[in-house]
């Protein structure tokens, strides 16, 4: 009964997000040169950007692609930090700066480029690739998919395939998965062979055979190596109960205009995070339950306008359909009888596993255990970048010095 109600609320409250909600912006007339389109095999277009900074530079042709895809309720603008036209950002850089960064001409002309994880990539010579899943994504770059629920499981078994296809189809070269949050929990779903049985969104079932060729195999679904950003130890599956929840739950939650209000005021944010980061270092990171939430950046680790960019580009809205699976603490199991080391054990991939220091909406020690569970690879890793939190540790004052650079290591290493 309590289950009952607690879903119930989050109905109604979903509900009225909605009719507060904005329309996402007009698309524009033409796409970019730089936008592709991947289509699951459910029907949904996915809009992908091949990174360069801006349209004068070449595409990485010749490079290892690497496919980047952000967390819940994200886009691509997580990874992608610039100056949008007709913004201004005064971003404080350390002096000195990282070496790689040092005689960059487009970190000089945007500073906030410092902190954007595919440019150093694409400085690195390598061919990034921004992908938006289902319901995500800000025009020319909208996916598709926000018209009906979906969880995390369906980015698993039907974009992930997409994506990766698309990528082998123009550039003929298996790439390395890289994701955040959620977008390493859908790659787990993806690598461990993950499927709809007889097509039922409520019933998954584990494929060894479909396993093995996605983990470094020679077909187009193949995958040569893999990121795990902080992603959630327990991502494969749903039992069918618990989809078959998720798909009462409203469509999708548009919170793009509730974003833009603290981008304005991020001023006000941030002195506010700070102040609740402080009284949560008093307590010496306890376990303060829901009010971990609170705590996905550490302001500490933040320049005030690289916040403020993400919360007025980087957040787009979330399904439903995660909501019930996130909210409910639904988390998985298959109607196959599979073991959640079972299915673990399928993953053979080299991977590189990293953790933000700090226990909020993941635990530190739970993410390893995820890496410590697959099948030892001899080029696995793991690392854990001290003082971040779950978001900010991607593009947040350290990430230039310690994640960048470390991620650099870990792919140059993967070449050989």
């Amino acid at each position: 009964m309590g289950k009952k109600i607690y879903l119930s609320i989050v109905i109604l409250l979903s509900l009225f997000l909605l009719l507060i909600s904005v329309a996402p912006a007009v698309a524009s007339e033409t796409a970019p040169s730089d936008k592709y389109t991947a289509i699951t095999e459910d029907g949904v277009e996915l809009a992908m950007k091949r990174y360069r900074p801006d349209e004068k530079a070449s595409f990485r042709k010749n490079g290892q692609p690497v496919i980047l895809i952000p967390g819940m309720a994200c886009n691509f603008n997580f990874f992608d930090v610039h100056t949008p036209p007709g913004k201004t950002y005064d971003p404080q850089l350390p002096s000195p700066l990282a070496s790689w960064a040092r005689r960059d001409p487009y970190i000089k002309q945007d500073p906030m480029r410092y902190y954007s994880l595919p440019h150093y990539l694409w400085l690195q010579g390598y061919d990034v690739w921004l992908a938006n899943y289902r319901g995500q994504g800000r025009e020319p770059y909208m996916s598709a998919g926000a018209d009906k629920p979906y969880t995390a499981t369906d980015c698993g078994i039907y974009d992930l395939p997409a994506l990766i296809e698309k990528v082998y189809e123009v550039t003929n070269k298996h790439p390395v998965w890289g994701g955040h949050s959620m977008g390493a929990a859908m790659a787990y779903i993806y690598l461990e062979g993950a499927t709809y049985e007889d097509g039922d969104r409520t019933r998954v079932v584990f494929d060894p055979a479909l396993a093995q060729e996605r983990n470094g195999g020679s077909s187009k679904q193949s995958l040569k190596g893999f990121i795990d950003l902080d992603g959630p130890p327990l991502a494969a599956g749903g039992t069918s109960d618990n989809l078959a929840d998720a798909s009462s739950l409203p469509v999708y939650l548009d919170i793009r205009w509730l974003t833009a209000i603290a981008g304005d005021w991020s001023w006000l944010t941030y002195s506010g995070l700070q102040l609740l980061w402080s009284f949560y270092a008093m307590l010496g990171y306890p376990d303060l339950g829901v009010l971990n939430a609170i705590f996905l950046m550490n302001p500490n680790n933040l320049d005030p306008d690289v916040m403020a960019y993400m919360a007025a580009y980087g957040a787009d809205g979330i399904s439903g359909g995660i909501i019930a699976l996130f909210m409910g603490n639904m988390q998985g199991g298959t109607t196959d009888g599979d073991s959640h080391a079972d299915r673990f054990a399928r993953i053979t991939l080299p991977a590189l596993v990293v953790a933000d220091g700090t226990l909020d909406l993941t635990d530190p020690e739970e993410v390893y255990g995820v890496y410590a569970s697959k099948t030892r690879n001899p080029r696995d890793a793991f690392i854990k970048i001290p003082n971040t939190a779950h978001t900010d540790l991607v593009f947040g004052l350290s990430a230039p010095t310690l994640l960048y650079p470390e991620i650099g290591k870990w792919l140059r290493k993967l070449r050989k």
